[in-house]
């Protein structure tokens, strides 16, 4: 239990072995101009700098809650285990790779604020590797503004580009009723596709996120068993059936998010398209499985 006023914001911050970043990602984010937050930091039982650090930043502001895994229980846990720990009534995950700028969630929540029927607001974006003073523009932005939840399903998958927008402001009482992330690879755009599903995205124009983009940081520079351990620290065999559980779940999401009716048809019938048109991967898989070799 935390003792203390409930912050009308919760972020939560994962982090593995972020030593070299984490510091800056959580100034970055106690430094927003809407004070009112509370920032929790999960450590996922780092073997590197990074317990100091976090134990030296919850120490200097009593916003900061932090955690301290004794095992690592792979990040996409650690990522519901931030959530779980939220208490304010929008929720944020930050990245300890990430900056954002001091604006962006008081943007993000006026946008909110100003439209009941929007889930979700993220800002523009800017992504860099090593130094946020050479940051350069990232083009595609997420707006889905679409009454019908089928159409903002399909507008999600055909302008989504990089997820940056799984770090925006969210209403936490609808992410709470998502099915929590999964632990299969890109399980992060199910929770997207479905929270879509159940209002619209808003884009405050600023470009007030700063995305890293270097090998160190982002999951697409991964080796096929580093994504794996990524995912689950412990295992000793490839991770089998991953694009069967993504469409699985995908499917889920379609069927649970929106009442029945023609809207629900609608997404239902996109996620059950989505299985045709990935008849290869899902292919894949079995001949994975069935010869115990990558492809």
């Amino acid at each position: 239990m935390h003792a203390g006023p409930t912050p009308l914001v919760s972020v939560g911050m994962p982090v593995y072995n972020g030593a070299a970043w984490v510091e800056a990602s959580a100034r970055s984010i106690l430094e927003q101009t809407h004070a009112d937050l509370e920032l929790i930091i999960s450590d996922n039982a780092s073997t590197d700098g990074t317990p100091a650090i976090c134990q030296r930043i919850a120490a200097s502001d009593p916003r900061v809650r932090y955690i301290q895994q004794s095992t690592n229980i792979g990040a996409n846990r650690n990522y519901r285990c931030v959530q779980r720990a939220a208490r304010g009534r929008y929720f944020k995950w930050a990245s300890a790779n990430d900056i954002c700028r001091p604006t962006f969630v008081e943007r993000c929540l006026a946008a909110l604020e100003n439209d009941s029927d929007a889930v979700l607001a993220s800002p523009l974006v800017m992504v860099f590797e090593d130094d946020p003073a050479q940051a350069r523009v990232y083009e595609h932005g997420l707006k889905l503004l679409s009454d019908n939840p089928g159409q903002r399903l399909h507008d999600y998958f055909n302008v989504r580009g990089l997820n940056n927008a799984f770090n925006g402001v969210i209403r936490r009482a609808v992410l709470d009723a998502c099915v929590p992330l999964g632990v299969y690879r890109a399980a992060d755009i199910v929770l997207m596709a479905e929270l879509a599903l159940r209002g619209k995205f808003l884009e405050p124009p600023e470009r007030l996120f700063l995305r890293r983009i270097a090998p160190a940081a982002a999951t697409t520079y991964r080796s096929a068993r580093e994504a794996d351990l990524h995912l689950v620290a412990t295992t000793k065999t490839p991770l089998r059936y991953q694009h069967w559980i993504y469409h699985a779940n995908l499917l889920r999401a379609a069927m649970r998010a929106v009442p029945l009716g023609s809207e629900w048809f609608s997404g239902v019938d996109y996620a059950l398209r989505s299985i045709l048109w990935s008849r290869r991967d899902l292919a894949a898989d079995i001949r994975e499985a069935l010869t115990g070799r990558n492809a």
